[in-house]
Order: structure tokens, then C-alpha cells, then sequence
């Protein structure tokens, strides 16, 4: 009876393990390029941190990932995606910047042994918050969710511009001024100039300033200009075509400046400013993330000149 009972508790626990690394839906946004939209939302247990856009390239001699979600298992689902594609190794792994949702899915490729790729700033900032966003982690999805997830540090860091080969076909990657975040990078693939911009493009999901609105707003022409093909934001559709990707984030990001700034000539309070804002209409998520960019923008653009 007892080796029966420890029998059934065995399949149990391997069917459990299966299912948790069941593959999740993709799609192929170009020739090779496969991308995993992530849910519009806040960590959840029902969607176990899956709220990034995730995305892989497949090249002639092995795989790039680009971002892994918000768990370990989250990233689990994306490796047993990758697979019903190709067999090939996984080389590199990019992280976009250092937010949880993008990147507490690397534990699930160490096995695989891939260079884990970032913007030479990123160790830093995820050395200061790695303890606040695990912590968080497990308060919003459960412990059980949260197990196995864990802060992989890249050892490939990124100053400026870089290439990774994939055999036949590259990927360009570019880091930028401060903006969403400090260690924002952009990857491009040479073959078919598909465009992973991270959370330096928010499409629905409203835009969260976690660094520099001066700065994001600096970089946009810049940015914009690469769109040349198919662009993958960090959060929400997946199938952008071309600049106008960029209409709607750039005009909130410039209505919450100009809010701002006169709010400031007004010599109002940063309560005053925060309390006084109009919310934006046609985005989701705008009571969470609004009034964090009006009080992020006003710690920033009460110093300008």
C-alpha cells in the first residue's frame, strides 16, 4: 500500500513538473524570429510573472533569447517553447534592462550554459535591488511560483554597440542614455530587421519612467529611426510596423513633461502635482504606473535649468 501511495505521489509530482513546463504560445514575427507576448498586468499568481513580451532568434549555428519573464518558471515555458522549434544550443541570453518581469526567467537556462548578455550597467542596478524584487516576487506570486527564480548576473556586458553571430545572421546590439532605465539595450537582427526595443516602447500598457523622462525624450528620434521592419516592445502587441510604433508613447511622455513643468512654474507642491493630474485615457494600467511618472518626472525636471 505504501509503495503504491509513493508510486502515485511520483507521477504526481512528474506530471506537475511537466506541466509547468508545458510550452506557451509563440509566434513567428519574421523568418526565425519567435515571440511569446506577455500578459498586460501586475505580478500575479495567476499569470506567474508572465508579463514581458519574451522572444527568440534562431540563427544557423545556435539561439539568442531576448528577456525570460518574471519567474523561473516562466522561463521554463519558454525554453520547452524553443524546443518544439529547434534543437540547436542556446549561446546568448539578453536582458533588455533589469526589471523582474524580464529577466528572473534566466535560472531556467543555466543548464543550457549561454552567455548571459546585458548593458555593462545592469550588474549594479540589480546588485542594489536583486533582494527588493525577489522579496516582492514571492509576496505577489506565492513561494511556490517564486521558487527557483533567482538574479543571474550578466557575463557579457555591453558599453555602447556589440554583435553576436548566430551563423548566418547577426544581431546588433546598442545601449542608450539613461530612459526607461540606466542599462536599457536594444537588439536587431541583421537578417530581417526585426526590432527588440525592451521597455523603451510600451504599446497599450501605459509607459513607467523608471529613469530619465529628459532622457527618454532625447532618444526617441534616434530610436525611432531603427524601425525599419518589424518592432517587439517590451509590453503589449507584438506585430508594430515601422515609426509610428513610437506616436503614442512619445506624445504621453511629452504631456506628462509639459504637465510637469507647469506644475513647477506654478511653484506647486509635488502633492499638488500628483493630486492635480489628469489621467491619460487609451492606455491600461494608468492608475498603477500615472502618478509614479508624474512624481518621477517632478524629482527629475525640478532641477533643470
Amino acid at each position: 500500500m505504501r509503495r503504491a501511495v509513493f508510486f502515485w505521489m511520483a507521477i504526481l509530482v512528474f506530471a506537475h513538473s511537466l506541466a509547468e513546463a508545458a510550452p506557451f504560445e509563440i509566434h513567428q514575427v519574421a523568418d526565425g524570429v519567435w515571440v511569446h507576448t506577455g500578459q498586460i498586468g501586475d505580478f500575479a499568481p495567476e499569470n506567474k510573472g508572465d508579463l514581458a513580451n519574451l522572444g527568440f532568434i534562431i540563427g544557423d549555428r545556435c539561439v539568442a533569447v531576448i528577456d525570460t519573464g518574471g519567474s523561473k518558471q516562466v522561463g521554463e515555458m519558454l525554453l520547452a517553447s524553443i524546443r518544439t522549434k529547434t534543437a540547436l544550443p542556446i549561446c546568448y541570453v539578453i536582458a533588455t534592462h533589469m526589471h523582474p518581469d524580464h529577466l528572473l526567467g534566466h535560472a531556467a537556462f543555466l543548464n543550457e550554459q549561454p552567455e548571459f548578455v546585458a548593458a555593462a550597467t545592469q550588474s549594479r542596478a540589480l546588485n542594489l535591488r536583486r533582494e527588493g524584487y525577489l522579496s516582492r516576487q514571492k509576496a505577489s506570486l506565492g513561494e511556490a511560483i517564486a521558487h527557483g527564480s533567482h538574479v543571474v548576473l550578466p557575463n557579457h556586458p555591453v558599453t555602447g554597440s556589440d554583435q553576436l553571430d548566430l551563423g548566418g545572421r547577426s544581431l546588433r546590439l546598442k545601449t542608450w542614455r539613461t530612459a526607461h532605465t540606466d542599462n536599457d539595450l536594444t537588439i536587431q537582427d541583421s537578417q530581417t530587421l526585426t526590432l527588440f526595443t525592451g521597455d523603451l516602447l510600451f504599446v497599450n500598457h501605459l509607459p513607467v519612467i523608471d529613469g530619465s523622462i529628459k532622457g527618454w525624450l532625447a532618444m526617441l528620434p534616434e530610436l525611432t529611426a531603427l524601425a525599419k521592419g518589424t518592432v517587439v516592445p517590451g509590453h503589449g502587441p507584438d506585430t508594430q510596423k515601422g515609426q509610428a510604433a513610437f506616436d503614442a508613447e512619445r506624445v504621453y511622455l511629452t504631456q506628462v513633461a509639459s504637465e510637469v513643468r507647469s506644475a513647477l512654474k506654478a511653484h506647486h507642491t509635488l502633492q499638488q502635482a500628483v493630486s492635480e493630474t489628469t489621467l491619460p485615457e487609451g492606455w491600461s494600467l494608468v492608475e498603477l504606473y500615472h502618478r509614479r511618472n508624474i512624481t518621477a518626472a517632478y524629482a527629475e525636471l525640478e532641477w533643470e535649468d
